[in-house]
């Protein structure tokens, strides 16, 4: 078998192939919520639903395992009262464990549990991620931000009470990248069928934007608005506002870089903007779309790129593995922004 640096929808196939033989799986990325996820899915395809009850799983902190390097061996070799495949979790782990993790591999057989891994963005250099991408019988799986599970969309449309007759509306729900996370759309579809219910008229792109305004929080938005009319003091201020409130920067960034992505549209049809606005999913109504025209007349093609340069090498930064302060980067991206137009 050839060592398996798995892609994200192929991960349930690749452990039922190998799983009497799969002495490794390790995941790291920045989600840390889709991680976990797929640790649970792999806990459960190896040991089934009565693991937890019969013992066959087990765990170790890196720190226990660094205090005692033969921990692991132990835990390996040690049997279960109850039969069936046993799994070994270890959290949020880093390069440290490498070692322990080399020689505990060399002496692994299949009748030993199968060694879970999570860990955080990890550098190509990473030694942890060359054991698991290097082993031929591991499996692993780098998860990030914009990884999404599309079946799982498609799966909870189809089983929705919605009346949905558009096909850009489901285009436009089906399209991971117009949410933050699988949990943000799940809520958004749960939020339109209390919204819609006992209303047998189809789904509307307009009622979408009454709800995803609602449940989006607002403050991005007004955030946004003074950002692309160069106010520097209120651009900062509710800034500061998002975090307190548990904001995240990804939830932020997303939609910054939407709104000024429609702005260098815009400025590329300025004599038909009635084609980006058609285009736009969901379609914009009232105040919000009112505030897109105004920024529009602020913002040439010129000075958008500028901006989406910026958001882009935040975005980056932001994604590096770095010991960066993520609001005082934010901040000070945004303060260039909002000079752009002063």
């Amino acid at each position: 078998m050839v060592a398996m640096k798995i892609q994200f929808n192929k991960f349930k196939a690749s452990i039922e192939k190998n799983i009497n033989s799969l002495p490794l799986i390790l995941l790291y990325g920045a989600n840390q919520s889709e991680i976990k996820n797929k640790s649970k899915e792999a806990i459960t395809l190896i040991c089934g639903p009565s693991g937890l009850e019969e013992m066959r799983i087990s765990s170790l902190s890196e720190a226990e395992l660094l205090k005692d390097p033969v921990s692991l061996y132990n835990q390996l070799k040690t049997a279960s009262f109850f039969p069936g495949k046993q799994v070994l979790i270890i959290e949020s782990a880093t390069d440290k464990i490498c070692k322990i993790l080399t020689d505990a591999l060399k002496c692994w057989s299949d009748n030993d549990p199968t060694i879970i891994i999570t860990a955080n963005t990890l550098r190509v250099t990473s030694s942890l991620r060359k054991i698991a991408e290097e082993h031929p019988e591991a499996i692993c799986l780098p998860i990030y931000d914009e990884q999404r599970d599309t079946e799982k969309f498609e799966e909870r449309i189809n089983s929705s009470t919605l009346k949905i007759t558009d096909l850009s509306i489901t285009k436009f729900l089906k399209n991971s990248r117009n949410f933050y996370s699988l949990n943000s759309f799940l809520f958004l579809i749960e939020k339109l069928e209390i919204y819609k219910f006992r209303d047998p008229r189809p789904l509307t792109f307009h009622e979408i934007e009454l709800v995803m305004s609602e449940f989006s929080n607002p403050t991005i938005y007004d955030m946004i608005n003074h950002l692309a009319n160069g106010d520097i003091k209120n651009t900062i201020l509710l800034l500061k506002s998002l975090f307190s409130n548990g904001i995240t920067t990804n939830q932020i960034i997303i939609l910054t870089s939407k709104h000024f992505t429609l702005l260098h549209k815009l400025s590329l049809y300025k004599s038909n903007p009635d084609i980006i606005f058609r285009q736009n999913y969901p379609p914009l109504y009232g105040h919000r779309k009112k505030q897109i025209i105004q920024h529009s007349s602020i913002w040439s093609t010129k000075l958008t790129e500028r901006a989406l340069k910026i958001i882009a090498k935040v975005e980056q930064q932001l994604r590096t593995p770095s010991k960066i302060e993520v609001t005082s980067t934010l901040e000070r991206s945004f303060l260039r922004i909002s000079s752009l137009v002063r």
